[in-house]
């Protein structure tokens, strides 16, 4: 758990702003809900090659490329088409894709590491670290969300001419950006957003981003593939003319310092690894602080429908069963998308070199919820009899009231547990110990909050007391 003496709490519990902007934005494309109740089959090899090329015959791209993970070992891959065209490269697994804004996930989870580490604070402000620019109200946890209210893009030329701003062309175009809503009014996606925190995390530091992100995640990962550059064979990106079967080459963008929001190159082996460590299977190396905070809501994106949202660097959709987390990606020439699901670890991948239409992010969301349904039940590990329970709770488990409710506190495999007898499954709370006679709820209802034993004169328990409310042994 992230600890800090912040004046305000890092990573603290969502705030879910009312208004949004409604839209997908092209460079991250929110995937939409199309969900078939009785599709979900186990994903195979075999049904993962149909999956490629009907994608790549309908997408009319030059290739699509797919991967499935789930617990860190990769289940199936498959590729369909032409990775270089004129070259008559076969698209395959092992080929390197740009993956635009997929490069987030990489900056928010250095980012809240940061936070962990304390060097930032969540809702410390740009002001605090960039002084001087219009921008200096958003908070590094409001542009992680993308609700800082920040304009889209960096203000110049940067998508005519193809070339992004350096740190110090960066910095001065930062004095001409707008404010287009006040923080956590709503969602509004920005490029720009994120080459901010870039920026603070520069000045922090003394360390460029990318830097840090190569040393703190992408090498003790093992992606010997993600790369901020074109690596060599990688796959060639183009426009596909929408009146013949023409294809047209894209240029390689060079976004500079912007590209701490859409640069990376990687592959599909390397992003279910990415993947796996975003849905927990890597602490050592992406903190389950981090991972939680990366999936806990911040702001919708579909109020009508609440069927998508925004965590602190990660899409969150909705889907029949599950909400799935991830990130999608396009850059000229280029298509790409994440999506996972963290309770069975499940993780697919879908590339493509086209600038549109493969339906990426619909494809990846179908695949992973095929994967999470198909995952298999865990297998609880044997019973086993405690070897002791702490005096201090003689008195303390057992029924108890509150409200008219009854609560049964219980000590099970080591820990000091509570759940509503009314609805049992979905009160389920454990404890951690914080001194004598208190406790606080780190997991459940009333999450965060203090359980206080009193006692009488003669040392015997007389009441329980959680968050404020009094719990007695008999109904009152």
């Amino acid at each position: 758990m992230i600890e800090t003496d912040c004046p305000a709490v890092r990573l603290s519990p969502t705030t879910v702003p009312s208004r949004v902007l409604r839209g997908a934005p092209p460079m991250a494309t929110v995937p939409t809900m199309e969900i078939d109740e009785d599709r979900h089959r186990a994903v195979t090899a075999q049904g993962l090659d149909e999956r490629a090329v009907r994608e790549q015959i309908q997408g009319r791209v030059p290739s699509v490329v797919l991967g499935a993970a789930r617990q860190g070992d990769e289940i199936a891959g498959a590729a369909a088409g032409l990775a270089d065209v004129e070259s008559g490269v076969a698209a395959a697994g092992s080929v390197p894709y740009r993956i635009g804004s997929i490069t987030k996930t990489f900056t928010a989870a250095l980012v809240l590491s940061l936070v962990e580490d304390g060097v930032l604070c969540l809702d410390d402000r740009v002001e605090e670290h960039l002084p001087g620019t219009p921008l200096g109200s958003a908070t590094v946890r409001t542009l992680l969300s993308h609700s800082g209210g920040v304009q889209r893009e960096v203000p110049g030329d940067m998508w005519a001419s193809m070339r992004g701003p350096d740190s110090r062309e960066l910095r001065s175009a930062l004095a001409r950006a707008e404010q287009v809503d006040r923080p956590g009014a709503r969602w509004h996606y920005s490029n720009l957003g994120y080459a901010v925190l870039g920026q603070v995390v520069e000045r922090v530091t003394g360390t460029g981003c990318p830097v840090l992100i190569n040393e703190r995640l992408i090498r003790p990962l093992g992606l010997p593939a993600t790369t901020w550059g074109r690596p060599a064979g990688a796959a060639v990106g183009y426009r596909v003319d929408p009146y013949t079967d023409l294809v047209h080459r894209e240029p390689d963008m060079d976004q500079a310092a912007v590209g701490v929001g859409g640069q990376l190159w990687s592959t599909v082996g390397d992003l279910l690894v990415w993947g796996d460590a975003l849905a927990g299977g890597a602490p050592e190396v992406v903190a389950p602080a981090v991972v939680e905070a990366m999936h806990t809501l911040q702001v919708m994106v579909d109020t009508s429908g609440w069927t998508s949202g925004w965590g602190l660097g990660l899409i969150l959709e909705r889907r029949v069963h599950r909400v799935v987390a991830g990130h999608t990606g396009a850059m000229p020439g280029f298509l790409s998308a994440l999506s996972i699901d963290r309770p069975t670890r499940s993780v697919a991948v879908a590339l493509s070199n086209a600038t549109r239409g493969a339906a990426v992010g619909v494809v990846a969301a179908a695949l992973v919820d095929d994967l999470a349904a198909s995952a298999p039940e865990p297998t609880p590990g044997p019973w086993r009899p405690a070897e002791d329970v702490p005096t201090e709770l003689d008195g303390v488990l057992g029924r108890w009231w509150s409200e008219a409710d009854e609560t049964v506190f219980t000590w099970r495999a080591g820990v000091l547990r509570a759940r509503l007898v009314s609805a049992p499954a979905a009160s389920e709370t454990t404890f951690e110990r914080l001194e004598q006679d208190r406790y606080r709820a780190v997991a459940g209802r009333f999450r965060g909050e203090y359980l206080v034993v009193h006692r009488d004169a003669a040392g015997g328990v007389a009441g329980l007391e959680w968050a404020t409310y009094p719990f007695t042994r008999a109904p009152r």
